[in-house]
Formats: C-alpha cells, structure tokens, sequence
C-alpha cells in the first residue's frame, strides 16, 4: 500500500513552488546590501537575494509592529480585527488578538497542502486564546 503524501509540494519535482516569507522588525529598505545599504549587517539575506527572487516594491500598512503583522497575516486592513491598532498588544485578553478561525496566509496555504511555519515573534495576542498554532 503506498502511503504517499502526494498533496503536498516537496522536492524539486513539485509542480507548485516552495517560498520563504522573512518579516524583519525595525529593517529599512536601504539597510540591507542587496539594496544598495552600504552596511555589511545582513550576510545570509544579501545570499539568498543574489541567488533568488527579491521582493522590491512593497509597502508595511502601519509603521509599527503588531499592526502590520495583522496586515501580513491576514491579508486585510489591521483596523478590522481587535488588537490591530494596539501596539504592542499589552494586554492580556481574550479580546485582543487574531482570532483562531479568522483566515490567515498560513491557514490557507496549510489547507492548499503547504506545510507551513512560524519561527519568532508571534506578538498577536496572548496564550491561550491565540498562538500560531490556532491561526495555521
């Protein structure tokens, strides 16, 4: 019996690509080398943009930390869920924070078959309402 995971994408014959998303705090555009920063601060990320794709026309939806990764997240204007505007989300409360069944990149990319990831800061709310493994 074979029991071959064919609905998620691995390895080089995958017919749908495999990505990385890098979200770092407090990083300008012009700070890193590979675009055109004259400081050495981000090695392996100049690496990876010299044999990849870069992203070059973006825009952060707020200026601060927890509204954009309700943005990023979601996909949606942070003002629409409760915890988007607050910065940092200081509380603790099951009130402030993305809600588990609200869909994110990451649930719908896990529903499309991805395996997906989170490494670092959550900062979308407190334990045990939201964590990333309530949010995909």
């Amino acid at each position: 019996m074979d029991t071959t995971d064919t609905t998620r994408p691995r390895g080089r014959n995958s017919s749908r690509p495999n990505f990385v998303f890098i979200l770092a705090d407090d990083l300008g555009y012009a700070d890193l080398r590979c675009y055109g920063g004259r400081a050495s601060c981000s090695p392996n990320l100049d690496k990876m943009a010299a044999e990849g794709l870069r992203f070059t026309n973006g825009y952060a939806n707020s200026s601060v930390c927890s509204p954009s990764r309700f943005a990023i997240a979601t996909g949606r204007y942070q003002h629409r869920l409760r915890g988007g505007f607050d910065e940092p989300i200081a509380t603790v409360s099951p009130a402030l924070g993305l809600p588990p069944e609200h869909p994110t990149m990451a649930s719908l990319l896990r529903d499309a078959g991805y395996a997906t990831a989170l490494i670092g800061k959550w900062h979308l709310g407190s334990l045990p309402w939201f964590s990333p493994l309530k949010s995909g």
